[in-house]
């Protein structure tokens, strides 16, 4: 049993369920699916053997991450993955991230969002098959965050939920401040832009990119 084999099930089960939905181009652990207002990213996360020692897993053991790149807020540092101009962010550099958790019942593996592949491999199809199964939720998890609005709404109401939905901070947060600046700038309403990025501004954590409200406005120009 290896990584290649891991990446072989998910190459022939996973990958063209998700290209039905739009997500054309993809590596050995990660898919992306375009848009002109946001990039969505699924990704088959691994574990070294010192993490999957202390998690009690096997190094062939994944997670699912889903990540959300919104492509008009402008990010504090640009992916590490460009290709012809086209951004092919990590699940961890978009603003928006969550994950799935399994429905198969594993009793020694006390994680729920890590699928535990055997040392033999046996459970291998089954552990795959069963993200097959989590589709839909992955789908409607992007759905959630499609609009402006929407993402306008989670950030103005609602606190991370590291079970969920997470990687925007929770208030008084700069970064959500910077966030809920650019998006409220796309939808118009100047007086929340400005207000959130006088206190992005005020935090100084954004100095190398702006220090004050007009700079961080032309930034999205």
């Amino acid at each position: 049993m290896d990584s290649k084999a891991v990446n072989k099930e998910i190459r022939r089960t996973i990958w063209p369920a998700l290209k039905t939905h739009g997500f054309t181009q993809v590596s050995a652990r990660t898919a992306w699916r375009h848009g002109d207002q946001k990039i969505d990213v699924v990704n088959f996360q691994s574990f070294n053997s010192y993490n999957a020692d202390v998690m009690g897993v096997t190094t062939f053991s994944f997670a699912v991450n889903l990540g959300a790149y919104l492509r008009y807020v402008p990010p504090q540092w640009p992916p590490t993955k460009i290709k012809d101009g086209v951004p092919y962010p990590a699940e961890y550099e978009c603003q928006f991230r969550g994950g799935l958790n399994r429905a198969i019942s594993q009793p020694k593996n006390a994680h729920a969002h890590v699928w535990l592949v055997e040392t033999d491999g046996r459970n291998l199809g089954w552990c795959v098959n069963d993200v097959l199964q989590k589709i839909p939720e992955a789908l409607a998890w992007f759905e959630r965050l499609e609009s402006k609005n929407s993402v306008l709404r989670i950030l103005l109401e609602q606190p991370e939920q590291m079970s969920s939905l997470w990687g925007f901070g929770n208030r008084p947060s700069p970064h959500r401040s910077y966030l809920l600046g650019y998006v409220a700038m796309q939808l118009g309403n100047d007086a929340l832009a400005d207000l959130e990025f006088s206190n992005a501004v005020a935090s100084g954590c954004y100095a190398h990119l702006f220090s004050s409200v007009s700079g961080a406005r032309h930034r999205a120009v």
